[in-house]
């Protein structure tokens, strides 16, 4: 799931007109495979193929592992697009419980 979610943010990105990437993963054997560091998994290989043809549409991305514990606002995120479904962008996706888990992220502390 993780390589198709990467895999349609890319698409999004692509079609969106962005150039520049930096994607975050929490599963580190993943962006092992995507940066050629590690065999690639057969399950995944033709999402992997996908995603790097993506890339290649941009000027520059970078794939790098972010441990969940720092990352909670994506995994939050990931959750509830899992849960309900569909395609979401920032714009649909605000909900106030974001702005205490992205606060978190970066040890800040809001409340709105």
């Amino acid at each position: 799931m993780e390589a198709e979610a990467i895999r349609e943010a890319l698409m999004a990105c692509v079609h969106g007109g962005l150039s520049k990437l930096e994607v975050e993963s929490d599963s580190l054997l993943l962006i092992r495979m995507l940066c050629g560091d590690w065999k690639m998994d057969t399950s995944v290989e033709a999402i992997i193929f996908d995603i790097k043809q993506l890339v290649m549409h941009l000027q520059q991305c970078v794939f790098m592992y972010a441990p969940r514990l720092c990352n909670k606002a994506a995994h939050k995120i990931a959750a509830f697009v899992s849960r309900v479904g569909g395609i979401h962008t920032c714009d649909d996706l605000w909900p106030e419980w974001i702005f205490d888990i992205l606060a978190s992220d970066v040890n800040l502390t809001i409340r709105l």
